[in-house]
């Protein structure tokens, strides 16, 4: 298992995740953050925040961005 970070970037403002979690691959915790976003939708919808520019950057142990998952795209309408 690797560990994978999910920071949280807001236009230019980036919050880090300092605790990260364990997946077997980088398409696992693409999977992770796509399901982590998608929380994050529902809290800003009930807390009426807005999700315009917010995304997820997961990286690796190694620092390797594996991948970067708007708010927005996980929106199906």
């Amino acid at each position: 298992m690797k560990r994978y970070f999910f920071h949280i970037r807001e236009r230019s403002e980036l919050e880090l995740d300092v605790e990260g979690v364990e997946f077997p691959d980088d398409a696992a915790a693409r999977c992770g953050a796509i399901s982590a976003a998608k929380e994050m939708v529902v809290e800003a919808v009930i807390g009426e925040a807005t999700i315009d520019g917010r995304q997820l950057e997961v990286m690796s142990a190694d620092g390797d961005l594996v991948a970067v998952v708007s708010l927005q795209s996980v929106i199906k309408i």
